[in-house]
């Protein structure tokens, strides 16, 4: 159990029973698998043959390289604990990881690994992602508190934690010189921090707590020098949410709104500048498809719930396909993923292949959590 021991990989093809769709499951030993989280690619390369993924099948939690071909997966790391969420790619071939505190990078050719820098003590790093290059890396660190209100049901600690306002900071790291620079900083507790895909400077986060945030998105332009500010992007209303941001491969911003007016409750997929204009708004035909992502020129979007209308009984248990026509999102159902949705690791964060084809996802519909490719053309 090191770095570079090949395992074999548990792969299966099946068509989807309610949608024909062809669905490929990558792995499935009985251990727990997931892809990257989904504001990173987790594709190497510009085909749908390697997938960085992370599983505990040797006893702790590890990245992986799933060489498809081969049926196979390549042992990156040899970490305690390395959380799936805690990993970006950049695509030409290196892997940004945290262990613990500490932020390494790993060449997948030579599998040499290198520490690139070191969040403080006392505080804990969430969620990196990276430029299209590979050139930078951005994060948040937060304060380490307690919590009273754990129950071990997923997020039940999270409007305590909102309370706190603990100190955190947004970093950017430099991959080539490894100069760190602390963006902004304030005592809210700031996540999903996401570095525009081809400006460096623009970096855009989220005040977290869920329904409690009255602001969700921010941006801050580094270029802007002393005295910089961050800025509120889409700025919400009494009866409004966001949440699942994310860049477009064109640098747009990705998102869902929840509304409530007049006693009804409407769901929107949006897109935006980062500079703040130019909203599109596209009205769902039910509750909003949990985590989406665009494809590579933003004209389809996967989801993990495929919801056809309002009183949909059964739409949390399907995959999407969405169009935006003339104000709406068509909403298709590609395949079913039947997750529990429990834990942050069964949800099925999907992602495009970067040739469009394939939506890579994660379930737990066998127990166990799995990774999956679902072809976008099968249907």
């Amino acid at each position: 159990m090191a770095v570079g021991d090949l395992y074999e990989a548990a792969t299966e093809e099946r068509r989807d029973p309610d949608t024909g769709a062809l669905v490929r499951r990558l792995t499935g030993d009985g251990s727990d698998n997931a892809h990257l989280y989904f504001t990173s690619t987790s594709f190497v390369g510009d085909g749908a043959d390697r997938v960085i993924i992370s599983s505990d099948c040797t006893g702790e939690r590890n990245f992986f390289l799933l060489e498809l071909p081969q049926r196979r997966m390549v042992q990156l790391t040899d970490a305690h604990g390395a959380q799936f969420s805690n990993g970006c790619l950049d695509p030409t071939g290196r892997l940004f990881y945290f262990e613990g505190r500490t932020l390494r990078a790993i060449d997948l050719s030579t599998l040499r690994s290198d520490e690139l820098y070191r969040v403080p003590e006392g505080f804990r790093p969430a969620l990196p992602t990276c430029t299209a290059d590979g050139r930078y890396v951005a994060f948040a660190y937060c304060r380490e508190l307690q919590t009273s209100t754990e129950t071990g049901v997923i997020y039940s600690t999270m409007g305590e934690r909102y309370h706190q306002h603990p100190a955190c900071v947004v970093m950017r790291v430099d991959t080539q010189s490894g100069a760190a620079l602390a963006a902004w900083g304030e005592h809210n507790w700031i996540s999903h921090v996401c570095i525009h895909p081809t400006r460096p400077d623009l970096i855009l986060f989220c005040h977290e707590g869920g329904g409690h945030v009255s602001q969700r998105m921010w941006t801050v332009d580094i270029g802007e020098g002393r005295g910089r500010r961050s800025r509120p992007l889409f700025r919400q209303h009494l009866g409004e949410s966001c949440c699942h941001e994310y860049f477009t491969r064109q640098g747009e911003v990705g998102f869902q709104v929840i509304a409530e007016s007049g006693g009804e409750t409407l769901n929107f997929n949006c897109f935006v500048r980062p500079d703040g204009t130019w909203l599109r708004q596209f009205l769902l035909p039910g509750p909003r498809p949990g985590h989406i992502q665009s494809n590579s020129d933003n004209t389809l979007v996967v989801g993990d719930r495929a919801h056809l209308s309002d009183d949909d009984p059964e739409g949390g248990a399907f995959m999407s396909l969405i169009r935006h026509v003339n104000g709406r999102g068509e909403v298709t159902r590609l395949c079913r993923h039947d997750t529990s949705w429990r834990t942050q690791i069964s949800h099925p964060h999907p992602i495009f292949s970067p040739d469009d084809r394939w939506a890579l996802f994660t379930s737990d519909s066998g127990g166990s959590c799995n990774v999956y490719m679902a072809d976008v053309t099968s249907i």
